[in-house]
């Protein structure tokens, strides 16, 4: 009988450690999950910063690029205006025929619809 109690006692003193094993393994699971979830928010929030970052970079890129294509829109259009203005100075009868053979073509184009 003795013998039967200590091997029963000595059962459940290993039951006991095993369920303060599994719990200490659940709790490190927990702390484990924790901080890969913390890891993640940090790893989530630093690829946002990147990416916001990137954003502005190409948000000024694409700015910059407007600026230069409208600055040369700007010259050119300036440019054909001067050229066209000294043509109608130095041949002022053709620019008068030119806008009238214009205009006699634009009424024809709108008249047909």
């Amino acid at each position: 009988m003795a013998t039967e109690t200590n091997k029963k006692t000595g059962i459940s003193t290993e039951i006991d450690a095993i369920r303060e094993d599994i719990q200490k393994l659940q709790n490190d699971l927990k702390d484990m999950f924790h901080s890969v979830g913390e890891q993640s928010k940090e790893k989530l929030q630093e690829s946002k910063q990147k990416l916001e970052a990137a954003i502005k970079s190409l948000q000024g890129q694409a700015a910059e690029k407007f600026d230069e294509v409208y600055d040369s829109l700007r010259e050119h259009s300036q440019d054909a205006v001067k050229k066209s203005r000294k043509q109608i100075e130095e041949r002022p009868l053709t620019a008068v025929f030119i806008a009238f053979a214009a205009g006699i073509l634009f009424d024809r184009l709108i008249g047909r619809r």
